[in-house]
């Protein structure tokens, strides 16, 4: 047996050289603040010996002690930070005070005390300081990655279409139901999502915005719903959150809804049924409460008939439907756009010629909002003293050799049935009159292009009308519209 073993016979002797062998230093008072157990770290700390501690009030050797506070108040205090000034010098120290109680009154009080130097304490503080910031930087870009791009006030125009689009977003914004975006490329389906969030009590919650066509097909599934840990191999150790998971009180956005594979659109329409998902590799059945917008410029009940879209999944997504205005049906916006728009660009000192105004008036603009913003940076890299003429115009805008008169196809969108058709909406585009002499010059350019069309490709009707953008039925009508026959143009 060990000569020291009758120690663990001692019990006050063993509890002793256990406290005095920690580097924490402990001190326990009564409710007079009188010191009833000193340990030999806390002693060495003030510089004194333990004997001439104990049996005397601590607020004799710290004055501003918190034991009188907390002995009468019978509230603990953990973690309370503090400088201290002992036999080394000033310190900063972290208290831990935990009264003690022998039913019902407070009899007492333990003081656990870790200490550092200033310098280690502050290396640590810095480093929490550090942490904390990055904590918030993190918190910000994950609220702004979360967080809408564009407002109803984003939506740039003054004419009578793209007011009425505006009242119908609004009204749309009330209710919670899904809402199935259409229009042309680049027409600002994004913006209108974006928009939809921002007016709707949901604006405070998260925008998620996920572009379908973009993400590749064996990663979809993990993209939208997340995936337990080790769900498959090159899975984070800890899982992964799904999109759907992050929309969580807010919007989900699904850009080209069309794009979505069709395994993915039935777990898609299970979470739009129960409001539960279930990660990849988890049966774990999780809540999720948000609202759903789509948009797409494909024809989805085209796709339902060949088989790549699901109808329950289509008419899940489309109570309401929201078309967006093309440019080309609200062409007295271009003005206030392109004003708008060298603004962003901080070029806001740029002017543009009546001539070149006229162009870009002129033009049909098949590539809609975002064509425009690129023809605006492209002329701002080749104008000269910050003003767009004519010439600083791309060859398609220009009349003589642009697409000025061939109409490009529009998307294929649903027809509404008179009973969900609202009055006046935005579906019900009205066209501008054009002036005779103007629809005269349209004419004879739309005719000079098709019969170059014709010429280049000896007539093959199909690659004439992919090259001039637009459909064979629709080269089929202009050929009767004009009379034309390789009889009379052939070259």
């Amino acid at each position: 047996m060990p000569p020291n073993s009758s120690l663990f016979d001692q019990r006050e002797q063993f509890y002793e050289l256990i406290l005095n062998s920690l580097t924490t230093g402990i001190y326990v008072c009564d409710n007079n603040y009188v010191v009833k157990f000193i340990n030999q770290a806390y002693a060495d700390y003030l510089g004194l010996p333990r004997e001439q501690i104990m049996g005397r009030p601590i607020t004799d050797f710290i004055p501003d002690s918190r034991a009188p506070f907390v002995t009468s108040t019978g509230q603990s205090e953990m973690g309370n930070i503090r400088k201290f000034k002992g036999k080394d010098g000033e310190r900063m120290i972290v208290v831990n005070r935990q009264p003690f109680e022998y039913a019902p009154d407070t009899i007492g009080m333990l003081s656990q005390t870790l200490f550092s130097t200033r310098g280690e304490f502050d290396a640590v503080m810095k480093r929490i300081e550090y942490l904390d910031k990055k904590v918030a930087s993190y918190e910000r870009r994950i609220r702004s990655a979360l967080s809408p791009n564009y407002t109803l006030q984003s939506i740039i125009g003054e004419s009578d279409t793209i007011q009425r689009f505006k009242e119908y977003l609004v009204r749309f914004a009330q209710t919670n139901a899904p809402v199935l975006i259409l229009g042309a490329t680049g027409s600002g389906k994004e913006l209108a999502a974006s928009a939809l969030h921002c007016e709707s009590e949901r604006r405070e919650g998260p925008f998620v915005s996920i572009n379908c066509a973009a993400i590749p097909k064996e990663l979809f599934e993990s993209e939208l719903f997340g995936y337990a840990p080790g769900a498959f191999s090159g899975a984070h150790k800890d899982g992964k959150v799904g999109q759907l998971e992050l929309a969580h009180q807010g919007t989900l956005f699904l850009d080209e809804i069309g794009d979505t594979p069709l395994p993915v659109q039935a777990k898609l329409l299970r979470v739009l049924e129960n409001s539960t998902l279930c990660r990849v590799g988890s049966t774990l059945q999780r809540s999720v409460n948000f609202r759903l917008l789509a948009a797409t410029n494909r024809d989805l009940k085209a796709m339902i008939a060949e088989g790549s879209f699901r109808e329950d999944l289509y008419y899940r997504l489309s109570p309401l439907r929201l078309v967006v205005p093309s440019l080309h049906q609200r062409k007295e916006d271009i003005p206030l756009l392109v004003r708008h728009m060298l603004e962003r660009m901080d070029r806001q000192d740029a002017k543009i010629s009546k001539s070149a105004m006229q162009a870009l008036l002129k033009y049909y603009w098949p590539g809609n909002i975002r064509e425009l913003r690129n023809v605006l940076t492209s002329a701002l890299s080749l104008c000269r003293n910050d003003t767009i003429n004519l010439e600083d115009l791309p060859p398609e805008v220009l009349s003589d050799f642009g697409k000025l008169a061939v109409e490009p196809m529009e998307p294929h969108h649903d027809k509404l049935s008179p009973a969900a058709q609202l009055p006046d909406s935005p579906l019900q585009n009205t066209k501008s009159k054009k002036n005779t002499n103007l629809a005269a010059m349209l004419a004879d350019n739309e005719l000079h292009l098709i019969v170059s069309a014709l010429n280049q490709y000896d007539w093959n009707v199909a690659k004439a009308a992919r090259s001039l953008g637009i459909s064979r039925a629709t080269l089929y009508e202009k050929f009767k519209k004009y009379g034309i026959s390789r009889n009379n143009y052939d070259s």
